[in-house]
């Protein structure tokens, strides 16, 4: 599943920061992370609440409650909006990584349609989430993917929705 990042944001700065893939040149080790977690949340808006109980307890388990209030807004913020898009599995997956300097949180969906920051209506019930994970992550972005179908139905692209929080 070879990724590339296709749009980046700096979050302190407020400005998109276009990136070019990361590749590993061998004169520099990438930093493994100290943590890492995969979870599959079922589709259903009802997981919410449930996925945001079982990420704050994984933060205070690996000892890392400092990025609990702005990490849990982000990770609700785009799984909610991942969770939209329907997955011939019927979840939404999601990886969360704890580095040494920082935190990555990562969703996957199954579709190409680029994340955007949009503006909302004064009354308007819904719009704000990006607005939020731009303001709070110190970096966002998204990568194309492609997964693997299931049931054996060849490559499909989607995305991977990403915010990282730095100490």
């Amino acid at each position: 599943m070879g990724a590339q990042t296709d749009a980046a944001y700096d979050g302190r700065a407020g400005v998109p920061v276009t990136m070019a893939p990361t590749r590993n040149n061998g004169d520099q080790e990438q930093a493994e992370p100290l943590e890492v977690k995969d979870w599959g949340w079922s589709q259903q808006p009802a997981c919410v609440p449930l996925s945001r109980k079982v990420f704050r307890k994984w933060l205070a388990k690996v000892e890392a409650t400092h990025y609990e209030e702005d990490a849990t807004l982000c990770f609700m913020e785009i799984l909610t909006n991942a969770i939209r898009v329907p997955s011939p599995t019927g979840l939404t997956n999601t990886r969360w990584m704890l580095f040494e300097d920082k935190l990555r949180v990562e969703v996957r969906d199954w579709s190409e349609k680029a994340p955007y920051l949009s503006y909302a209506d004064d009354d308007a019930e819904s719009g704000r989430g990006l607005i939020l994970v731009h303001l709070l992550a110190d970096k966002w972005g998204y990568e194309h993917s492609s997964f693997l179908h299931p049931e054996g139905e060849g490559w499909v692209p989607g995305k991977t929705v990403w915010f990282e929080l730095h100490k």
